[in-house]
C-alpha cells in the first residue's frame, strides 16, 4: 500500500484534493488527520451512512466548529446541529418557510436581481470578476429578498453577511477582524429581530412570516427559534450558491462541448447545475461527532472523536458514479451528497439550484461570447468550501 499523507490545511491539497481523495478511498477510507485530530471518511456509502445514522454520527458540534463563540444565536441549538428525534419537529416547522408558494414567489425577484447585476456590469465595461462582481452578489441578494430585508439596509446586510461567513475562519484572523465580525453579527441579529417583530405584528406571505405563523399539531416556533432558522438560512444560502454559480461557468469553460450544448439549449442549465454539484461540490465536508466507538474498515473511530464526511470525495467515488472525474452533462448526477441526505437534507436545495440555473442562463443569453482571461483557477484556501477565489472574464 502506498504511503498516504493527507493534510487538508495545506494549500496544495486545497487547490486539487481529488487525487488524494482517490488514494484515501482506495487505501485508507477511514483516515486520521493528525493536524485536525479528526477522522476523514471519503467513500460514498460511508458518508451517506453518517447522515442516516445520527445515533452514531451526531451533528451536535456543527455550529461550534463553524462559529465558536461568534455563534449569532447561542441561546438555542441550531437546526443544523440537532439530531432526531429532537430535530424532527423543528425541521417540519422550519420547512413551512420553504413551501413551494414561497419559493415560487421569489423566482421573479431572482430574475430581476440577476439582470440588474448584469446591467451594472455591462455599464462598467467589457471585463469583470465573475466571482466578485456577480456570483458573490446573487445569493446574498436573493436571501435578503427571501428574508425581507429593507432595500435601505441592503449594503449593510451584505457587509454583515460577509463577516458572518468569515467567522468560520476565525482561527486565522487578527483580533481586530474577530472584533469587527462580532460587531457585524450583533448588528445582523438586531436587524433580523426587528424584522421578526414586524412580521409577528403584521404577517405577510414571505419567508419570515411563514416561520412566525408555522404550526403543526399545536407546536409553533418561538421567536428565538425563528431567528435561529432565519440566520441559518441566510448563512447556508449566501455562500455555497455563489460557488455553485461560478463553478458551473468554470465547468463550461473547461468543457467546450458542454458549453456549446448549453448555449444551444438553455434548458440544459438544470443538468449543468446538477452535474456541477456532483463534480465540484461547493461544500467539501460535514463535521460530525462519533457518539460511541465505531468500527469501520478495520479501524476504530473513538467515541467523542470528530468525523469529517468528505462529500466532495463521495461525489467522485467510482463505486457510485461511473468515470467520476469526467464532467458529463448527460449523466444522472442525482444521488450526490452536496445537499447532505436524510434528515439533514438542505430544505433550500430546490431554491439554490433554481437560483444557479437562472443566473447561468442569463449570463449565457446576454454574454454569448464570454471568455475567461486567466488560464488557471485559484481555489479558495478553505477546509469547508470549494469555490474559485476569482474568475476574470470578458464579454
Amino acid at each position: 500500500m502506498p504511503a498516504i499523507e493527507f493534510d487538508p490545511t495545506k494549500r496544495e491539497v486545497q487547490q486539487n484534493p481529488y487525487p488524494r481523495y482517490q488514494q484515501l478511498r482506495d487505501h485508507a477510507p477511514v483516515y486520521r488527520i493528525e493536524s485536525l485530530n479528526a477522522y476523514a471518511l471519503t467513500r460514498y456509502d460511508d458518508c451517506k451512512n453518517t447522515f442516516l445514522h445520527p445515533e452514531l454520527y451526531s451533528a451536535k458540534d456543527f455550529i461550534t466548529q463553524a462559529f465558536g463563540d461568534l455563534d449569532p444565536v447561542p441561546e438555542v441549538p441550531s437546526l443544523i446541529a440537532m439530531d432526531p428525534p429532537a430535530h424532527t419537529p423543528l425541521r417540519k416547522l422550519a420547512g413551512q418557510g420553504f413551501l413551494p408558494s414561497v419559493t415560487r414567489g421569489v423566482e421573479p425577484k431572482i430574475h430581476s436581481i440577476v439582470n440588474g447585476l448584469l446591467d451594472e456590469i455591462e455599464a462598467r465595461g467589457r471585463e469583470f470578476d465573475f466571482v466578485g462582481d456577480f456570483a458573490g452578489f446573487v445569493p446574498v441578494s436573493v436571501t435578503a429578498e427571501l428574508i425581507g430585508v429593507d432595500r435601505s439596509q441592503r449594503e449593510n446586510f451584505k457587509i454583515w453577511t460577509s463577516d458572518l461567513l468569515n467567522a468560520a475562519n476565525r482561527a486565522s484572523l487578527s483580533e481586530a477582524d474577530v472584533s469587527r465580525i462580532r460587531g457585524s453579527v450583533a448588528q445582523l441579529r438586531a436587524y433580523l429581530e426587528g424584522v421578526i417583530a414586524e412580521r409577528t405584528r403584521a404577517p405577510t406571505d414571505d419567508f419570515i412570516s411563514q416561520l412566525v405563523k408555522a404550526e403543526i399539531d399545536g407546536d409553533m416556533l418561538s421567536t428565538i427559534q425563528v431567528l435561529s432558522v432565519a440566520i441559518l438560512t441566510h448563512f447556508g444560502g449566501s455562500e455555497t450558491p455563489s460557488h455553485l454559480i461560478s463553478s458551473a461557468l468554470l465547468a463550461l469553460f473547461e468543457n467546450p462541448t458542454a458549453h456549446e450544448e448549453v448555449r444551444g439549449n438553455p434548458s440544459l442549465t438544470t443538468e449543468l447545475v446538477e452535474e456541477t454539484l456532483r463534480y465540484w461540490s461547493p461544500v467539501n465536508l460535514v463535521f460530525q461527532t462519533a457518539t460511541q466507538g465505531i468500527e469501520l474498515h478495520d479501524c476504530v473511530i473513538p467515541g467523542g472523536a470528530y468525523v469529517m464526511s468528505y462529500i466532495s470525495s463521495a461525489n467522485r467515488d467510482e463505486r457510485r458514479f461511473e468515470d467520476p472525474d469526467r464532467f458529463d452533462l448527460h449523466r444522472d448526477a442525482h444521488g450526490h451528497l452536496s445537499f447532505a441526505h436524510g434528515p439533514h437534507y438542505c430544505p433550500g436545495a430546490a431554491l439554490g439550484k433554481r437560483m444557479a440555473a437562472i443566473a447561468i442562463g442569463a449570463v449565457l443569453a446576454r454574454m454569448p461570447n464570454l471568455q475567461r482571461l486567466e488560464p488557471t483557477t485559484e481555489w479558495l484556501p478553505s477546509l469547508w468550501v470549494r469555490g474559485a477565489k476569482t474568475l476574470r472574464v470578458a464579454f
